[in-house]
């Protein structure tokens, strides 16, 4: 099944107010399909995919005028997996200034490779745009609330990309997503990313994969992983950059009595997370199902803030008594609080510290019984898959 994205109208309506627009996203998120729905909105376009070698040659090391004759008079241009493209950033620099009312759609599977070949040359010149894997609002908008309540322990176990999410058993999904894990997601990164040890690589995308919501140390990470510090930081990033993982601060703004340094990892995807570490047990029985509740939580505020374009801050809090509260997000550069604290199905209560910390704060406890209508406010009838 096709799910219309949220962002498709933000994308489609921000066509020709920058000549180039960037549409980052993992693999197999649905990127391609995405673009193709847009593409189907314009009579006259051009195509272009940056993993074909011949495709990607006809924008490698071009002309202005070269270019021109390439592009000129389609509505609209579509590079896929651009940063496969030697020089891009060059190429779609000489399109923006030399071509008249050029179009241009560049997506990219990893932001570490195409960001690097875009930022100077398209500075002004671009917008960006980001896909995650699906949300739970654009699931109930395909199948109704009820139905993706009913799902929730499979979304929790295998996640959300739409493969998976389409996958009819069980069996196959737990076999996509370990392919997907392992074939699509760290291809990038691997050719591209300077990894010169594969093991440890590997070795520390599990360690973060069992500590999920934990607070991490690059050094102790280093020790058991066998490598620098400097290492592990240059893997994190990447690993980050490929949109695999994200990080969360500390809400900090008492020196005296909170913390400000460690931060925690999570995953965009908790099936990629389970996959890694070998595990796609169903959820009520696995005694890490609170930390996966959690990131699925945490990475499902991560889409609604970007697909609604607010401009917010998200954290952590913990102070040094050790309370804690799982997400805060700052709204109106901090003048209004939204806290969020995830149990598996028990109720509780902001803490004391927290409170008395941000009284004009707001608090939510998240369970398995209120996730899926804290994000969606309607209902319709259907059945996934």
């Amino acid at each position: 099944m096709n799910y219309k994205r949220t962002i498709f109208d933000q994308l489609y309506e921000n066509i020709g107010k920058k000549p180039i627009l960037v549409l980052y996203g993992a693999r197999q998120v649905g990127k391609t399909t995405l673009i193709k729905s847009i593409l189907a909105r314009f009579s006259h376009t051009l195509y272009l995919q940056g993993d074909d070698p011949k495709e990607a040659l006809l924008l490698e090391n071009k002309s202005a005028k070269e270019l021109s004759e390439l592009v000129s008079g389609y509505e609209l241009v579509v590079i896929d997996e651009a940063q496969r493209v030697k020089n891009i950033g060059i190429s779609l620099k000489l399109m923006a200034d030399n071509i008249e009312q050029v179009r241009v759609v560049a997506t990219g599977s990893s932001s570490f490779e195409l960001a690097n070949k875009l930022s100077e040359p398209l500075t002004g010149r671009n917008r960006k745009f980001y896909l995650y894997p699906l949300s739970v609002k654009e699931l109930a908008d395909a199948y109704g609330k009820i139905q993706v309540s009913k799902e929730l322990d499979s979304l929790l176990t295998f996640g959300m990309y739409p493969a998976i999410v389409n996958a009819l058993s069980r069996e196959e999904k737990a076999i996509l997503i370990k392919e997907l894990a392992g074939d699509y997601l760290f291809k990038d990164l691997f050719l591209f990313g300077d990894i010169r040890n594969s093991f440890a690589f590997e070795k520390l995308a599990k360690l973060l994969a069992l500590r999920i919501g934990s607070e991490i140390s690059y050094s102790e990470l280093a020790k058991e992983v066998g490598v620098s510090r400097d290492t592990i930081y240059n893997y994190v990033n990447l690993l980050e950059q490929a949109f695999i993982i994200f990080r969360l601060t500390p809400l900090y703004t008492n020196k005296t009595k909170e913390i400000n340094k460690r931060h925690k990892i999570y995953f965009y995807d908790v099936g990629i997370r389970n996959a890694l570490i070998g595990n796609t047990d169903p959820i009520d029985i696995r005694p890490d199902k609170g930390a996966i509740f959690e990131n699925f939580f945490i990475a499902e505020k991560i889409k609604e803030r970007a697909y609604s374009m607010r401009s917010s801050a998200i954290h952590f809090w913990r102070n040094r008594q050790g309370a804690e509260v799982d997400l805060v997000e700052l709204i109106n550069t901090g003048k209004d609080i939204f806290a969020y604290e995830c149990k598996w199905k028990n109720q509780t209560t902001a803490p004391i510290a927290f409170k008395t910390s941000y009284p004009h704060s707001s608090f939510e406890c998240i369970t398995t019984e209120n996730i899926i209508t804290h994000f969606v406010s309607y209902r319709k009838i259907g059945t996934i898959s």
